[in-house]
């Protein structure tokens, strides 16, 4: 809006709409204000995956889903999450993401898998059901209007389910087999998260986390690892609700003998997100 030096309506006008848009801004919710979040977005990540499924006598053979059973690997995925700030230093909170890993080709060498060993030629068809729940518990050590510096401690909860449908034609015989296993695997995680609040409508922030654990029992081998990393950028456009954009990577690694899943596995992934928060 332009005023002439004579338009008292005219500054008068653009004197509320200024005073309209700081009051606005004074009302946002800005994050360590808030008590509740949540957060709704869409991840487009690319994964590595490896799976490794023994019988009751011996060991089957490390698949690269990829390379060796044509699954796609570069898919998409929604995920939402909460987090509660009980006290002014204290968070808990939770996200949960699906991805679902399917393909299929003729496998260009013998693949043991479970109880199934899969010949030269074979047409498999296999399928990757990946749950991921991260549950924090952030304590923040610095907490300031513009910087919030915490330390995080918890479980990274995987669920997976993997299958594979085979089949191929032995001269006059044809046969088809399939192969699965389940696994729901807890491992702890510690890390630090910080952000920074450049302005009342802009902020950006980074979190890592990793651990590395191995057991040993009558019932339970285990031995795992974990490492992830995250970078997020966000703009506040009203009270209560933000847009924001991130960066997420992500390694798991996993060997373990027990009654629903002897073997282990390894899966891996990076890539961009986009999400909705809404602070209360």
């Amino acid at each position: 809006m332009r005023c002439g030096p004579r338009s008292l309506g005219c500054w008068l006008a653009a004197a509320a709409s200024l005073a309209a848009a700081a009051s606005d801004a004074a009302e946002l919710v800005k994050p360590g204000e808030e008590t509740v979040t949540v957060m709704l977005g869409a991840f487009l990540p690319a994964f590595r995956t490896k799976m490794q499924v023994d019988d009751q006598a011996s060991s089957g053979d490390k698949v690269d889903l990829g390379r060796d059973l044509g699954v796609d690997q570069n898919t998409s995925g929604g995920w939402f999450g909460a987090e509660w700030r009980f006290a002014p230093r204290h968070r808990l909170g939770f996200t949960y993401s699906r991805f679902t890993l399917s393909g299929g080709r003729a496998i260009d060498r013998e693949l043991h898998i479970g109880d199934e060993i899969y010949p030269v030629g074979a047409a498999l068809e296999s399928r990757l059901r990946l749950e991921i729940v991260p549950i924090t518990y952030s304590y923040s050590l610095l907490k300031r209007d513009n910087d919030e510096l915490a330390v995080t401690a918890g479980l990274h909860w995987s669920r997976l389910s993997f299958r594979v449908d085979g089949s191929a034609s032995l001269g006059a015989r044809d046969f088809s087999n399939e192969a699965t296993a389940n696994a729901n695997v807890p491992l702890p995680l510690f890390g630090l998260r910080y952000d920074h609040h450049f302005t009342e409508r802009w902020s950006a922030g980074a979190s890592v986390a990793a651990f590395a654990l191995e057991f040993a029992g009558d019932a339970l081998d285990f031995q795992g690892s974990l490492v992830s990393a995250r970078l997020h950028g966000e703009y506040r456009f009203s009270r209560h609700y933000a847009a924001g954009a991130a960066l997420d990577a992500f390694q798991v690694n996993v060997d373990l003998s027990r009654n629903d899943w002897k073997g282990g596995f390894d899966y891996a992934y990076w890539g961009p997100q986009v999400y909705l928060t809404a602070r209360y």
